[in-house]
This record gives C-alpha cells, structure tokens and sequence, in this order.
C-alpha cells in the first residue's frame, strides 16, 4: 500500500473515532444523528455545485451509478439507526470494535470474490490479526447481560458495512465523490424522515439547540472521514482499506478508556497490541 492511501486511511481512522465519541457521549440519540446528516447534506452543497458545473454529470449518472448510490443511501440510513442503537447502553470500548470488526473479513472475502481483488500474504495476515483484535475486544460483551443488546445492534452495523463498502467502491468509481457521499446523505435524510419525526414529535428544534455541538461534531465528522475514504478506494485496494482503517477502533477504546472511565484488561491490551500489529503488516503488503 502506498503511503499516500497510508495516511489517507490513517486520517479518517482517527476522524471516524472522534465523531463515534461524540456519537456514545449523546447516548446514540437518533434525533441528534440525524440533525447531524442535515448538516452533512448542506455543508456538501457547495461542492455540488462545483462537481456539476465543471464535471460531466450526465456521464456519471449512468444506471450503475444511480444504482450504487440509491443503495449505499439506504444502507447507511439502515447503518444510523443499528449505530444509535448500539450506543445507547454498550460502552464505546465494546460497541465500537465489534461494529467496525465484524465487517472486515467478510468485506474482504467479497471484494476478492465479487471485485477481483488480490491480497497479499503479509496484507492477509494483518486483516487477520485486526479482525482478531477487534473481535477480542467484544468478546467482555457477552458476559455482560446488557451488552447482549447493544452488541446485536453492533453486529448490524458490521453486515451493513460490508454492503456499502463494495457498494461505494464501484459507485465511487463511476460518480464524483463530493456528489455521491451528498446523495449518500440526503437520500438517507428522506429515508429516516418519518422515523425520526415520528419519534422526536416536535422535539427536534429543542434538540437541534441543545446538542449543536454534538450535532456538528456528528455531521461534518462523519460526512469528511468517509469522503476520505471514497478519494482512498480510487487509490487503493478495498480489502487493506477497510482493515487499515479499523486503527479507529484504538483510537475510540482509548477515548472510552480516558474520558468515559471504561476499564482497560488485559484482553483489550491484547487486543489493541494485534490490531496495531495488523496495521504494520498491511503496511508493508
């Protein structure tokens, strides 16, 4: 992996963990995501315009692009909901390893099955050790009769990571990122219209004004660490991408750690230790 795709992985690894704190610290409060996906969709309008003014966006458009983003918008609508419910009573150092984890192998199998995409030996070693880490660091979840919840919901948000990863990896490829990930995020906005407003009667405002912080953090973090991520898979393989950029699950165990007061044992340790060793192998494959 070149080290452009390296650090452009990297990046979004540490901005994914910021905005997923900011997610268990407001509890998973739908209201909150879902303010923070408006903000998304308007902050991106602007580069919109630029992408339809100077790109040929009826040449993106194609069926295959229209498909592509017309999925990925429903999953991610899906992948809020599954992420809010995880966050409301799973500690971030469990939900959020089992979350990002569960996806990995499997959206490496299917990116060598259905995109042809070959993995090094090295690189199949460190995917193997990050899933590993990740998967160790759930494990505490299953002891725990409130964590069996809360890790249903995480292993929701894996299968629907596995779906719009090899879903975006073609679509990006096709559509202009900034003009996808707004598609991603408007259409998922309509999606979750009824749900939310359903829920929140009238409460929206009130919520909009009291956690503005959280619904900005919550927003424009997620909207920029994945179109980070969008500009990686025109770089580089999908399988080492997804796996590097699970370093976001040290990052968010280390917040729960300092400022959630979440215990940091042995296994997580160990844990965290194959994870980062996952990172050097993919590194050098």
């Amino acid at each position: 992996m070149s080290l452009e795709v390296f650090a452009l992985v990297l990046l979004a690894a540490v901005m994914h963990a910021g905005w997923n704190f900011a997610t268990r610290r407001v509890a998973g409060h739908m209201g909150v995501v879902w303010l923070g996906m408006w903000a998304s969709s308007i902050a991106l309008l602007p580069g919109v315009i630029a992408v339809a003014w100077w790109c040929d966006l009826y040449a993106m458009l194609t069926w295959t692009g229209l498909v592509c983003m017309v999925v990925t918008g429903l999953t991610h609508a899906i992948y809020f909901i599954l992420l809010s419910g995880a966050y409301e009573q799973g500690d971030i150092s469990v939900a959020y390893p089992i979350a990002r984890g569960s996806g990995v192998g499997l959206t490496s199998l299917g990116a060598w099955l259905l995109l042809g995409e070959q993995v090094s030996l090295t690189g199949g070693i460190g995917i193997a050790g990050i899933f590993c880490g990740i998967m160790v660091l759930g494990v505490p979840a299953f002891a725990r009769a409130g964590g069996m919840r809360s890790i249903k919901f995480a292993l929701g948000v894996g299968a629907t990571m596995v779906v719009y990863s090899l879903v975006d990896k073609i679509g990006v490829g096709i559509v202009h990122p900034v003009f996808y990930i707004w598609f991603m995020y408007f259409s998922g906005v309509l999606m979750l219209w009824p749900f939310v407003t359903r829920r929140y009667a009238g409460q929206l405002r009130e919520i909009g004004r009291q956690h503005r912080p959280y619904v900005l953090t919550i927003g424009l973090g997620s909207c920029a660490t994945y179109l980070l991520i969008l500009l990686a898979y025109r770089l580089g393989p999908i399988s080492y991408i997804i796996a590097l950029r699970e370093f976001a699950v040290v990052v968010g165990a280390g917040l729960g750690f300092v400022f959630l007061k979440e215990r940091l044992t042995a296994a997580k340790a160990v844990a965290i230790i194959s994870i980062v060793a996952g990172l050097i192998c993919i590194k050098m494959g």
